[in-house]
């Protein structure tokens, strides 16, 4: 009995890994769905409070023409930890800006891995800036200092 328990533990989560993976392939995906993900992106967003201080200097300093990519992994605790607090940050700000987010799968497929290889992106979540379609800089996995104080060195 304990046996059959434990395949069936097994095969759960294989399909799960699977689904979270999405199956080789990266996909564009928008913010809400990223929030939906599970529980705990949502709890991440509403727990992380940005400095004000540096939201209303960021927000002086945006400028125009600014577009960001972010490549990430559902599966990956650093875009967990990271990719929320950045939609809580654009989403406190004033000014849109254009953003797109990428979900990278655990094992691409070899074209994602070719696509992804182009971009130099190597580690989830990157974020990438770009002004008049320039890159101006990017955050990789982990923001060197605050995600607002990286975001304000990049744009500025």
């Amino acid at each position: 009995m304990k046996h059959k328990y434990f395949v069936i533990v097994v095969v759960m989560v294989f399909f799960f890994s699977l689904l979270l993976s999405g199956g080789g392939k990266m996909e564009k995906i928008d913010r809400d769905k990223i929030l939906q993900t599970g529980k705990e992106w949502q709890y991440m967003y509403d727990k992380y409070e940005p400095d004000e201080t540096f939201l209303e200097t960021l927000e002086a300093t945006l400028g125009k023409n600014l577009k960001i990519d972010v490549y990430l992994g559902l599966w990956c605790s650093d875009s967990l930890n990271n990719v929320p607090k950045f939609i809580k940050i654009l989403d406190r700000l004033e000014t849109k800006v254009p953003i797109n987010y990428y979900t990278v799968p655990r094992k691409p497929s070899k074209d994602v891995k070719y696509f992804i290889e182009d971009l130099k992106v190597e580690r989830v979540p990157t974020f990438i800036f770009y002004r008049d379609e320039k890159e101006i800089g990017r955050i990789i996995e982990n923001p060197k200092k605050t995600l607002v104080e990286d975001f304000l060195e990049i744009i500025f």
